[in-house]
């Protein structure tokens, strides 16, 4: 059954600009100087970790989702995140096929912190039998937009990505046209307008991109059902990063 756990990691960063330093032997005026020391950062996230049934017993590599809940969802309460179909779901299953992490955003934040999920998503890799060719990323609302620029950051990381509901911009698609998209929204959305990903998927298609959209007419700001998400789930396990050419 799902699992919940606390991350807590320390990552490194090595930060290079050129700044003036001080020195006994400096000439007089302006000068360029390079500043270079590295710097670390502690970084903490709760997460949801679904593992299925039996996950060692045969020896295999599990595929996986990284799940990006939306603005309702952040905080410190776990519970939150159980409002979002996927973790639902998952509360009532043990045979789901998949590894499935769902990170929880702090409150008054966004999934920006990309190095976050990238470390989140590496130590998760390193301590399960994760098929790294197979790991795929979804995400609503919120979410939506984080999956768009996930995948904009690390488009060689993910097999296939499902934005649903969220924001974007089109200057992400060059980018993004390696990665098999499917992005759901809804036509009556007035919170976020289904123009955003309308936009982002003509971007695409011009840039040579493939992508998928499903636009529900009059669906508000919701997430797309669970039917729907089902034969979301059958069409990522269609996608392996190696199937694509990687730049």
């Amino acid at each position: 059954m799902t699992h919940i756990a606390c991350l807590a990691f320390v990552a490194m960063f090595s930060v290079a600009t050129l700044l003036p330093a001080e020195s006994q032997d400096a000439p007089a005026g302006q000068s360029a100087k390079k500043f270079d020391k590295t710097l670390t950062r502690t970084v903490q996230a709760n997460y949801l970790l679904y593992l299925p049934k039996n996950i060692r017993e045969d020896g295999r590599k599990w595929p996986l989702i990284l799940y990006l809940h939306g603005g309702r969802g952040r905080g410190d309460d776990l519970e939150k995140v159980m409002w979002y179909p996927i973790p639902k779901m998952l509360e009532k299953t043990d045979t789901f096929p998949f590894i499935v992490v769902t990170p929880q955003c702090p409150t008054g934040e966004m999934w920006t912190d990309t190095e976050l999920l990238i470390a989140l998503l590496g130590e998760v890799t390193a301590n399960y039998p994760v098929d790294a060719d197979r790991v795929y990323l979804v995400g609503y609302s919120m979410g939506g937009h984080g999956a768009w620029y996930l995948a904009y950051e690390h488009p060689h990381r993910f097999a296939a990505v499902a934005p649903m509901s969220g924001m974007s911009n089109p200057w992400w698609a060059t980018r993004l046209k390696e990665v098999p998209i499917w992005a759901f929204h809804g036509g009556a959305d007035d919170v976020v307008p289904v123009r955003e990903t309308e936009e982002m998927a003509e971007a695409l298609k011009k840039a040579g991109g493939e992508i998928k959209v499903t636009v529900v007419p009059d669906r508000t700001h919701r997430p797309p059902t669970m039917e729907e998400h089902e034969r979301l789930f059958g069409w990522l396990l269609e996608h392996r990063i190696s199937d694509r050419v990687r730049e």
